[in-house]
């Protein structure tokens, strides 16, 4: 099983014990709530009181957050205690998901804005950056496996958890970019690159994921989709 891969075997306690806090150690199941949003567009509408915001989704149960570095020094206090959501930290901006109309560009750029070091210092449990693959140049493609790979490699030295998300965008993709075998192509390799959870994409049916599961070493988070005007839709 996965979930004993992980906890049975870990590279140091400390990452034992931080992943502990995100994947529950039996099902390895988890209910993460991204809210790391404002970082990549700015003013969100209807997230107007970002630290209510997050208590009120803690209160619901949500057992993780992904949150930006200003958001997880602004918010600590959601963080402590007993039975307190993990935190999941973002080390990594992008420009991609901007529109014209907010000064995007076609395929955008990535870059860290934080250090797995910050991360442990705010009492972050993992550290998550993006994977992009498809860029049109691609060297581009090239310089951020790079990144990534040091980044993994930080994780291990100081035992923090790592989650990479590998998502297929740019030119090269072109506008299909839920198709399994991309999706799997950027899973397998986040977890050659040292992923201990990978946040994916999904794939539109159970069918065409098993691809992805099965081409995937480690645990995965499925990415929130578009807004749906149902709960059932959502499903």
């Amino acid at each position: 099983m996965l979930m004993s891969t992980i906890f049975n075997n870990p590279t140091t306690s400390g990452k034992m014990i931080r992943l502990g806090r995100i994947l529950h150690p039996t099902t390895g199941r988890s209910a993460v709530v991204a809210f790391d949003h404002g970082l990549h567009l700015g003013v969100i509408p209807g997230v107007s009181s970002p630290g209510h915001t997050l208590e009120q989704l803690a209160e619901a149960g949500a057992d993780a957050f992904l949150v930006s570095p200003g958001v997880a020094r602004a918010y600590t206090s959601v963080f402590v205690g007993r039975g307190a959501p993990g935190m999941i930290l973002r080390l990594d901006w992008t420009n991609l998901w901007r529109g014209g109309d907010l000064l995007g560009s076609e395929e955008g750029r990535d870059t860290l804005i934080a250090t797995v070091e910050d991360a442990a210092r705010m009492g972050a449990d993992a550290v998550l950056v993006y994977l992009f693959v498809g860029y049109e140049d691609p060297a581009v493609e090239a310089q951020q496996v790079g990144q990534v790979a040091h980044l993994a490699q930080a994780c291990e030295q100081m035992g923090m958890g790592c989650i990479i998300e590998p998502m297929a965008r740019g030119i090269r993709v072109g506008v299909d970019i839920y198709q399994a075998k991309y999706i799997a192509l950027g899973a397998r390799i986040a977890c050659e690159l040292g992923a201990d959870i990978l946040k994916t994409d999904y794939s539109g049916d159970s069918e065409s994921f098993a691809q992805v599961v099965e081409s995937a070493f480690r645990p995965i988070l499925i990415a929130g989709g578009p807004k749906t005007p149902t709960l059932q839709a959502a499903l």
